[in-house]
């Protein structure tokens, strides 16, 4: 069954958001892209912000869902002893990973817009980002806090933000990332790059504070 009006344009939304930016996609582009009139957009969000917040919710929020069920997994396992670092970080990075890797592969490569969120600027979008993310950066940094007592809780606010930039360069920059490797490194093997972020962030949330 095709999809309805409504999925036709936050799909369509989804995808000319990540390949053009937000700010870059023109209601008119996507009621082309979509085969709807401007009317059916009016008519089920009244406006490009409501679009925009429909899109970024109906994407990030099943990802940050399971984000903290495997967080609560992992400091379930650790109940009374330290959390690993690396059972966190992979609680942070992987839902958003497979699901950009699942787009990947299914030819709908959405990545971009994973990246954008962080990135791209205007403060409508980044009171969106600061609502949809709150929840997930107070439990991750008291998860990490946990894990790394010794380290300040101003210092691994810091470091928490760095590894944030570490998924959205990676994602919001694949098609670059991959051009300037030159076969290198296979962007299709997502282990492979949730290893090596997993690695990167890692190290620097340990760092020294000297």
């Amino acid at each position: 069954m095709p999809p309805d009006t409504k999925e036709r344009i936050l799909d369509s939304a989804e995808l000319l958001f990540a390949q053009h930016g937000i700010a870059a996609t023109s209601l008119r582009t996507l009621t082309e892209h979509a085969g709807v009139n401007l009317a059916s957009v009016n008519y089920h969000f009244q406006s490009k912000d409501a679009l925009v917040q429909a899109v970024l919710f109906r994407r990030v929020n099943p990802i940050n869902e399971r984000r903290l069920r495997m967080l609560d997994d992992v400091l379930l396992r650790s109940a009374g002893s330290r959390p690993s670092v690396e059972d966190i970080l992979d609680a942070f990075y992987r839902p958003p990973l497979e699901d950009a890797m699942e787009s990947r592969h299914s030819g709908r490569p959405i990545t971009g817009l994973l990246g954008r969120i962080y990135t791209e600027p205007g403060e409508l979008l980044a009171s969106q980002v600061r609502a949809m993310m709150a929840e997930i950066a107070a439990r991750f940094l008291a998860a990490l806090h946990l894990a790394l007592p010794e380290i300040p809780q101003t210092v691994l606010f810091w470091r928490l933000q760095f590894s944030v930039g570490t998924i959205s360069h990676t994602l919001g920059a694949m098609p670059l990332i991959e051009g300037l490797a030159r076969g290198r490194i296979n962007m299709n093997d997502g282990e492979e790059i949730l290893r090596q972020m997993i690695r990167f962030a890692a190290g620097g949330l340990r760092g020294s504070l000297e």
